[in-house]
């Protein structure tokens, strides 16, 4: 192997180390620093194999016609979700476009008066992404997910027509369906 070779492939292995992680804890203490107090009530959670059939069955018949069985979250591996409580009169001062993030690209970069919204895509191959993450602020709460996995490009896309269409609270709807349990009919 050539020393140029050499030296590209050492500065492609540093930089994808340094990207920017995401957790619900990482996200917590982000709200904090901007905005000076703690989140007053945080709701987190992760599906896994059994909850992510529910998932893509959702977001499968929400987003119109399937071409063939290709279905936007056919790949996904992992959901995380959080939502956080914000205090009272903090909530103008969180400004989720200020966050610095190496190693992601914005698909969404967005700031209202009243909200801000960023969604993130890493790991690009063709047609699709390998993790999204989307931060969205409101005036009373922030929400945090991230889908991983070998998932559509389209998914990004889906994300912020949501968060235009209906703010954070819209995002919070169609994910927390995510977690509520079938209904059984009951025998008569």
């Amino acid at each position: 192997m050539s020393m140029t070779r050499s030296l590209t492939l050492v500065a492609i292995l540093a930089l994808a180390g340094c990207a920017t992680s995401f957790n619900p804890d990482q996200i917590r203490s982000e709200i904090a620093a901007q905005t000076g107090a703690d989140p007053q009530g945080i709701l987190e959670f992760t599906l896994g194999p059994t909850t992510l059939a529910l998932a893509r069955t959702l977001f499968a018949t929400s987003s119109g016609p399937n071409v063939g069985d290709t279905r936007p979250l056919a790949g996904l591996r992992k959901l995380q979700f959080a939502v956080y409580d914000l205090a009272p009169g903090r909530a103008q001062a969180l400004d989720f476009t200020r966050m610095n993030v190496t190693g992601w690209e914005p698909t969404v970069r967005k700031r209202t008066p009243t909200s801000s919204t960023v969604v993130l895509v890493r790991g690009a191959e063709g047609d699709t992404v390998g993790d999204i993450v989307l931060l969205t602020a409101g005036e009373k709460e922030a929400i945090y997910a991230r889908w991983s996995g070998r998932l559509s490009r389209k998914v990004p896309e889906q994300i912020g027509e949501t968060v235009s269409q209906g703010g954070p609270d819209a995002v919070k709807r169609e994910l927390m369906t995510l977690t509520e349990q079938p209904q059984t009919k009951q025998p008569e």
